[in-house]
């Protein structure tokens, strides 16, 4: 980001460490992304007197995942291409989701609107091999909300996400959100063989239970304050590590699921997030994977090759 409009956008109060990292000239850029990476897990960024967020949340996830500014006139001369060759059809598919949009949640929707999300939306239709494909608006909400005084910069994050980080999340057959959920099974197999067969003995596979929350990067489940978080730290570690969220929210509803005659009912829609919770059971699950595992988690949202090293691993170790 610019420094002057950074500046702009936070002066008149104390910087926080985050903030004095970010707003300083870097010399090497994987120490000064390692070292950011850390602060952020050790401090987590902070919301100061009179914000109802961090402020500068944008200018970090854009470092993290090294997104450029995106300038205004760029995204206004792709907002008039995407007016002359948007099809209906798609863009349709699009306000057909959009207004359903953290639809309980007032304050998201006081500073993001609708017209805003099929503005970016449209853009993405045009810039991407797919265009739109269910779910997007929900990746995009905590993007938008974190991106609103910039829709520029919106499109930019979005964009980045869906490109270059879980590009097989958004393929005609949502190939990677297929490989998260077969994943997401093998890992609470390991983690916590008990509920994972009791969940078995139901016939409740994450293919019926967690497939918005691989697709949306958990963006689906309540509250936003606690997706934004952590998302945080997904741009901060990589998005691979929502597969273990997601086992991470199973493991803490564990004893009402167990307990329960109809489990579906508590997994028809996760309690609410319990961010700090997930992200330090998430990292206690790592020492507890095989390494090549946790390699193919790594690498399935942009790795066609998972899938089949997926299935090698799996009939050279059997669990």
């Amino acid at each position: 980001m610019e420094h002057q409009e950074r500046h702009d956008h936070l002066k008149g109060r104390k910087k926080d460490s985050i903030e004095q990292f970010i707003g300083c000239s870097q010399l090497f850029l994987d120490n000064s992304l390692s070292q950011l990476r850390y602060t952020i897990l050790i401090e987590g960024l902070s919301i100061p007197e009179g914000y109802d967020q961090c402020p500068y949340r944008s200018y970090v996830w854009s470092i993290l995942s090294r997104t450029p500014t995106f300038p205004t006139k760029d995204y206004v001369s792709l907002l008039a291409e995407s007016e002359q060759t948007i099809s209906a059809e798609l863009l349709t598919k699009i306000k057909n989701d959009t207004f359903r949009t953290l639809m309980n949640d007032q304050k998201f929707h006081q500073k993001v609107s609708e017209d805003s999300l099929i503005r970016i939306l449209s853009c993405i239709g045009i810039t991407t091999k797919v265009g739109y494909v269910q779910g997007l608006n929900v990746l995009l909400a905590p993007i938008a909300y974190c991106c609103h005084k910039s829709e520029p910069q919106a499109f930019a994050l979005l964009h980045t996400l869906v490109t270059v980080h879980i590009p097989l999340y958004i393929t005609p057959n949502l190939d990677g959100v297929h490989t998260g959920l077969s994943l997401v099974d093998v890992v609470l197999k390991i983690i916590d063989p008990v509920l994972s067969d009791f969940l078995d003995s139901k016939f409740l596979k994450p293919e019926i239970f967690a497939f918005p929350s691989v697709l949306t990067l958990s963006a689906c489940t309540p509250p936003l304050k606690a997706v934004l978080k952590l998302w945080d730290f997904l741009f901060a570690y990589g998005f691979h590590m929502n597969i273990l969220f997601i086992v991470a929210q199973l493991i803490i509803s564990r004893s009402s699921i167990l307990q329960s005659q109809q489990p579906m009912k508590i997994l028809r829609s996760f309690p609410n997030l319990e961010e700090n919770e997930i992200i330090k059971l998430s990292l206690s699950f790592i020492p507890e994977l095989p390494k090549k595992l946790y390699e193919l988690i790594a690498r399935h949202g942009f790795d066609k090759t998972v899938p089949g090293k997926l299935k090698l691993f799996l009939n050279e170790n059997p669990i």
